[in-house]
Order: structure tokens, then sequence, then C-alpha cells
């Protein structure tokens, strides 16, 4: 083994004025009007002399499964490696622009999601074409939570910890963090920003150093300032909420212990999830049921009617093999630092459990895919819960069963034994 070599790219991707934004509800008519801040494309690309890793985020709210597989497999032509050891995030902004079709969720700019591909590459090129040896450490940081859960009401299952990866080389520090909590400070605003991660970034910048952020398992977690006003966040308090993150950040310098010896690794599979098919008969009531859930937003009725169109051509084919398939489940290792990927909305309680196991695992949410919200077992329990029962309607796909916790947790730790 070779010693470690980093390299950093980034690129801007901010839409233009008029690009639908996407997240909070249904046909909300989110036009941009005004960047708050710029949207980035930042990668990392890593080389001990035997394998080499990329990790992508991007200040987007999620992909599909096959565009993010196309986008992979481009990347991994251009640059010669392995699409199964690049890793495509997004830090799940909700003030940034419809690129995932769904129903009533913005309306896609497919100009603008035209141009992405080539800005990933260009960013992922840099990164490439930059690699400087390199020492590499991990660190762990208790961290002043800027979220809290927003089914229980309280901090009891939320991230605890910062998650830090420091990359040091002759011309850059490069920090790799990961932290969960739902970028949606604005509210439905017409604003186009990157939100509390993307303000992490630029205080990093601020002192000359270079940042990626990976979403964590933030599927229930919102920011703390909607403890006391849900509407009427400014960029005050997520610069707020970045600069704690930032500064954890920047302590975590002081203590870390660095080596260019690094063994990387990568391992991905796809999985199956299960599906809770009702029966054919029993499709009106889980229509009502769905517009009950739903209640609470307008123009649900559109969405109900299109999600009911899309189950009765599918549900025939599903009942007999009640599964989701060809979802991502990707694994990582820098060194002491191990990485699960999820493509998907995870619960907080995921990560939790997992570090029973992996105390230092970074666990990455929006990855490679976005098919849904992912609910504990005991999330189902809750009715008209809106990840477990609402938000797959938008998806265009039945609910997950609630044995969908016991199937990744089982994979998750088979992956990660395996590094």
């Amino acid at each position: 083994m070779k010693e470690l070599k980093a390299g950093y790219g980034e690129k801007k991707i901010t839409p233009p004025l008029g690009t639908d934004l996407a997240g909070f509800g249904f046909y909300l008519d989110r036009r941009s009007t005004v960047v708050r801040d710029d949207l980035r494309v930042r990668a990392l690309f890593l080389n001990n002399g035997k394998t080499s890793l990329l990790l992508i985020s991007l200040d987007l709210l999620s992909l599909s499964v096959d565009w993010a597989d196309r986008v992979r497999n481009l990347i991994a032509r251009k640059i010669g490696l392995d699409p199964r050891n690049i890793l495509l995030a997004c830090t799940h902004t909700h003030s940034g622009p419809a690129v995932q079709p769904l129903p009533g969720l913005g309306k896609v700019n497919k100009e603008y999601v035209r141009s992405l591909p080539p800005a990933i590459l260009e960013a992922a090129s840099k990164a490439a074409r930059s690699l400087l040896p390199a020492s590499f450490g991990f660190h762990l940081e208790a961290i002043e939570p800027i979220g809290y859960n927003r089914r229980l009401g309280n901090f009891t299952e939320i991230d605890p910890w910062l998650r830090v990866g420091i990359f040091k080389t002759s011309r850059r520090t490069i920090f790799l963090l990961n932290y969960a909590c739902h970028p949606v400070t604005l509210g439905p605003t017409r604003e186009i920003s990157s939100d509390w991660p993307g303000a992490a970034v630029r205080t990093l910048e601020w002192f000359d150093f270079n940042g990626i952020l990976l979403q964590g398992f933030c599927g229930d977690i919102d920011p703390v300032s909607y403890l006391n006003r849900r509407l009427g966040n400014t960029r005050a308090d997520y610069d707020l909420c970045g600069s704690i993150v930032a500064g954890r950040a920047l302590k975590s310098l002081k203590y870390v212990h660095l080596s260019r010896q690094v063994e990387l690794g990568a391992i991905e599979e796809r999985i199956k999830l299960p599906l809770a098919v009702f029966p054919r008969k029993n499709l009106d009531k889980e229509e009502e049921a769905a517009l009950e859930a739903n209640k609470q937003f307008p123009h649900a009725r559109r969405v109900i009617r299109i999600w009911r169109r899309k189950i009765e051509k599918i549900h025939d084919r599903f009942l007999k093999n009640p599964w989701l398939g060809n979802v991502p489940l990707q694994a990582m290792r820098i060194g002491e630092m191990k990485i699960i990927a999820y493509a998907g909305e995870p619960f907080s309680a995921f990560s939790l459990k997992l570090r029973e196991r992996w105390p230092g695992l970074m666990t990455v949410g929006y990855a490679n895919g976005d098919v849904g919200y992912f609910p504990t077992a005991e999330a189902y329990q809750t009715p008209g819960d809106y990840a477990c029962y609402c938000a797959p309607k938008f998806y265009g796909s039945f609910n997950f069963s609630p044995e969908i916790e016991s199937v990744l947790l089982e994979n998750s730790h088979r992956l990660l034994a395996s590094l």
C-alpha cells in the first residue's frame, strides 16, 4: 500500500431563476425568484495506490436511482474507476430545484437537469487531477443539537455526534463532514439556498479550508428553529446552524491523529425492500386512507389520483412479488472510518442502532438515488404517520412494510463487516 493521495473539485450548479423548487408539499408553485446562496457540487477523490474512491455531494433535494446510475457510470468511464466506488449524495436542501420527477413537487427544468452531469463530471475530474500526497484522520465531536426529532417532539432520537474526516495535503485541508438535520430552514419560499449544509462549508472556506458535507439519516429530524416558529426563519438561522457544525469541525483539527498509510475500500449491492401490498379489492379503502393521511396538504387529491392510476397498473405484479428491487446499498472504508450509504430518507434511529456496533460510522442518506422514506418498525404503529403512509404516494409506490428496518440493518451490518 502506497501513501494516501487526495484531491478536491467543485462546480456551481445554481439553477436559473424561474426554476421550480422542490419540497414541502404538493403544487405549491415555488418558482424561484432570488438566490440567497449558490448551490454547488463538491467532490473528494482518494487513492492509496491500490484503490480509488470518489465521494460527491450535491446541493439538491434528491435523485432517482436510474439517473444516479447513469451519472456514476459516466464518471466511471471518463475517470477510470469502478462505479461502485463512487458515492453520489444529495444534501437534501428543500430550497433547491426539482430534479427527481415526483408528482406535485415542482416541475423539472429539463435543460437544467441536462446541465448537471457535465457539471458533476467537471468537479469529479478536478478532484482526480489535483491528487497530492495526503494524511488522514477521523474524529468524533459531540455537538450542540441543531435538529430535533419532529415525530417525537424532543431530542431523544437525534444525531448527537458530528463525524469529521480530515485530509491534509501541502496545498489544502479538506473536511469531510457527516451530520443529520433536514435542510428546511427557510420553509416553502421561492428562495434558492443550500441551507445549513452550505453554510457549514462556507464557514470552513472562510478559514481557507475546503469542505464536503454528507447528509446523515435525517428523515425525522427538523431544525431546532421549528420548535418555536415553523415559518419565518431566515438566512441568519441556517448560518447559525452551519457555524455550529463548522466550529466543531475546526475544533477537531486540534485533536485528530493523522496518518499517511490509509486503507481504502468499497462495496455495493442492490437489495430488495419489502412492500405492504394490499388486495386489489381494498384499493378504494386505501385511497380514502391516503386522502385522510394527506389532508394537511393542499392539492393532495391530485397526487392521490396519480398514485391510484399507477397502482392499478402495477398491482398484480407486486402482489406476486411484494418487493422494491434494485435499491443501492453502499459501504466504504477510509482508514478507521466506515461509511454506510442509503438510497432513501432513513429515520435517525437507524444511525443510533448501527453505531451500537460501529461507533464511528458515517451514515449517509439520499445517496445514489432516493426511493422514499425508511421508517423504523415502531413508526408504523402510528396511524397516518407521514413517512409511513403519506410520502410513499408521491413516489407512486406501495408503503414499505415494517420489516424494512430489519432488512436494512441486517444488510448494512453484513456489508460493513466485509470491509
